[in-house]
């Protein structure tokens, strides 16, 4: 899963919009002159922490078989992507 990015500038210019984006569940990249330097993610504890809407478990439920087997292989494959991905 790619995480949307939001640059210095933004954050400092757009700071109440980045929050709002962030109590919505949205986890956010942060850049500092192009590079990725640290990953936003909201804060929320117990029963309330919102699943984002694109988050791999739903693939994961969705392709769940009563009964059925998966390898761990493809479990990972399924949640996390080609194995590629994972760099």
């Amino acid at each position: 899963m790619k995480l949307k990015t939001v640059s210095m500038l933004e954050l400092r210019s757009r700071g109440r919009d980045v929050v709002r984006r962030l109590e919505r569940g949205e986890k956010l990249a942060l850049t500092y002159r192009g590079k990725r330097v640290a990953t936003l993610v909201p804060e929320c504890s117990g029963k309330n922490r919102p699943i984002p809407a694109d988050d791999p478990i739903y693939r994961f439920v969705e392709s769940a078989e009563p009964m059925g087997s998966m390898t761990n292989e493809q479990i990972d494959q399924l949640l996390y992507g080609k194995p590629s991905d994972l760099r």
